[in-house]
């Protein structure tokens, strides 16, 4: 099953399984996933899965500091591809599309995701 996996941030660590067709997340309480991340709205970002594309898409709520998938502020509904990075506030979170047993497993899977994405030039 697809999750979000927080890799930066108050809340790293956490995995939030997106076994609802719609999930928020922000501050408040009533957001199925909350970070309490100061730079984090209320109700920051929505990831719902969109049947037509067959893949998950994230949306910003209206929050005051944006959702940026992949480092591109996004305004519109964005299909997210596994390994994409999503930035809210000061929190990172990655989308996996793979089905992990346990927040670290889950952990581990997003960083050897990241890996090809590191130089390995010398300074």
């Amino acid at each position: 099953m697809p999750s979000l996996v927080v890799i930066e941030g108050p809340a790293q660590g956490a995995i939030f399984p997106l076994t609802e067709p719609r999930v928020s997340v922000g501050r408040e309480d009533s957001c199925t996933f909350q970070i309490l991340d100061p730079l984090v709205s209320r109700q920051h970002l929505q990831v719902k899965f969109d049947e037509r594309l067959g893949t998950h898409v994230a949306g910003d709520y209206r929050s005051a500091h944006g959702v940026f998938v992949n480092n591109r502020q996004i305004v519109l509904d964005t299909p997210l591809a596994d390994g994409d990075l999503i930035r809210i506030g000061g929190s990172t979170l990655v989308y996996l599309t793979a089905n992990h047993p346990d927040a670290a497993t889950a952990a581990a899977a997003a960083k050897k995701l990241g890996e090809w994405k590191r130089s390995t030039l010398m300074p």
